[in-house]
């Protein structure tokens, strides 16, 4: 991995004084919310917090092993050797024995994931000139991790902790809409750590807090959904979801529009129950107020810049990516090719870019989590990895329609987000979107479970928060 840093503008760099003060905010922050809650795994639960509300930013923590040149500790590592320790001691070391509960199920998605993992790593392991196992564990290790916080939060959880994480989210998402104006009006290389990619013209797609503007986008559909969906409060919900869309909006992401539209119509037509009357005239409300701003715009939008340069760019290359996987998985099917470093990839991507740096594989990719997982790890990989996204969607509508908690809805649209977003972006479990996926399907499938644990028996702990539970998640 290379060293994250922020960019640099002639000596000076950008916003650094900003994002040191903002990391002792989030932490502060972090730490009032956990001290004042009655959680019982304060410290895991303080750094997640901190770790959702930093976004990327918090790769600039990272930090080398001295003597050991190969291995970081990233954020991501730091959480999976974090969880791994408390596995260990919640395991072995407690004074409270762990049981399993007659209640508990491994779900569908979960056996998925771990298929899906075993998959690439025999793939990984089995090429000419395979990896040591060290390096194959180290290549894995997301998939691994997505497994280690999904069952450490699944242990962990309380109704507290979906408090925390919530406000985390939120404050989260204001900070970088905060970032994302001051990017699109004041400085485009303000706080950025990440790409720079330009929407049209002059302007500059905006990251936030996040090294990609569509992570910057997904985070905000995300905390849009939570405030929809926890929140009375018409003008409180009204104003985080209209600073959310803008922040969406200025990301200039065909997909992230598309999605946040997809989410919102799915949140008014199941999840709020509207009335369908109202519903229907607000729809009919909002189409004729469109249809009359683009009549009388008409000439300016057609013309304009981002039009031109943005809305009506095509996607050939792309087509391209997913036409080499498909003409060259057939030598391959079980185990697919491995990785990047293979003469299929190298020839195939300098024939579609003309670019060297991405026929090596040190940029871009094949552009779908889907087609990257078949052609790098087979067949059998892509379909166990398709087979998990549907799945959890799945499993988590079905739990919401039953329940119509709200943790439930979010982790549904979550894994909506995520299934959709693989279909023209790799994510897989490299990624932030990952990582925050595999803690709401932790703290998912604690809720899930949370009322038969209640009828089985709970430590007193659990008996003085269960009262709560209904009125928090």
């Amino acid at each position: 991995m290379e060293p994250v840093v922020l960019k640099v503008v002639g000596s000076h760099v950008v916003g650094m004084l900003f994002v040191y003060m903002y990391f002792i905010i989030a932490l502060f922050l972090s730490a009032r919310w956990v001290g004042n809650s009655g959680v019982k795994y304060k410290f895991e639960t303080l750094i997640l917090a901190f770790y959702l509300m930093t976004g990327n930013l918090n790769d600039l923590l990272t930090f080398a092993i001295p003597g050991v040149s190969f291995f970081e500790i990233q954020p991501d590592r730091f959480i999976f050797f974090m969880f791994l320790f408390f596995l260990v001691r919640r395991f072995y070391f407690s004074n409270e024995p762990f049981e399993v509960k007659v209640s508990w199920r491994i779900p569908w998605f979960v056996i998925m994931l771990i298929c899906y993992l075993l998959f690439k790593m025999i793939s990984l392991g089995s090429h000419p000139g395979s990896i040591l196992f060290p390096e194959l564990i180290i290549k894995s290790l997301h998939v691994i991790n997505a497994l280690v916080i999904i069952f450490s939060l699944r242990i962990m959880f309380s109704p507290e902790l979906i408090e925390i994480f919530g406000k985390a989210l939120l404050v989260g998402a204001i900070v970088t809409c905060l970032v994302s104006f001051v990017q699109i009006g004041i400085d485009p290389m303000f706080a950025r750590t990440g790409d720079i990619r330009i929407a049209f013209g002059e302007v500059y797609r905006v990251n936030g807090i996040f090294n990609a503007e569509y992570f910057n986008s997904y985070y905000l559909i995300i905390a849009s959904t939570w405030a929809l969906t926890k929140y009375e409060d018409g003008f409180k919900k009204l104003g985080l979801v209209l600073m959310y869309s803008i922040g969406i909006f200025l990301t200039f992401h065909r997909m992230s529009w598309l999605l946040f539209f997809l989410v919102l119509a799915i949140y008014f037509l199941v999840l709020a129950k509207p009335q369908m009357d109202k519903l229907l005239l607000a729809g009919m409300g909002g189409v004729i107020v469109l249809l009359v701003l683009f009549l009388i715009f008409q000439r300016e939008i057609v013309n304009s810049t981002l039009v031109k340069e943005r809305v009506t760019e095509t996607v050939d290359s792309r087509f391209g990516y997913y036409d080499m996987v498909f003409d060259n998985i057939g030598d391959k099917p079980i185990l697919g090719y491995g990785n990047h470093d293979n003469e299929v990839y190298y020839y195939s991507m300098l024939h579609i870019t003309r670019m060297r740096e991405r026929a090596t594989g040190a940029a871009g990719g094949i552009h779908s989590g889907y087609l990257s997982a078949m052609f790098y790890y087979g067949i059998p990989a892509f379909m166990f990895f398709t087979l998990f996204v549907l799945s959890t969607i799945i499993y988590f509508a079905k739990l919401y329609l039953k329940t119509s908690k709200p943790i439930f809805s979010i982790t549904f649209v979550l894994a909506f987000v995520y299934g959709i977003a693989n279909i023209t972006n790799t994510l897989l479990f490299a990624e932030f979107l990952g990582l925050f996926l595999a803690i709401f399907l932790g703290l998912g499938l604690g809720a899930r479970y949370y009322d038969k644990e209640k009828e089985e028996g709970t430590t007193p702990e659990q008996e003085q928060v269960f009262q709560q539970y209904k009125n928090v998640v």
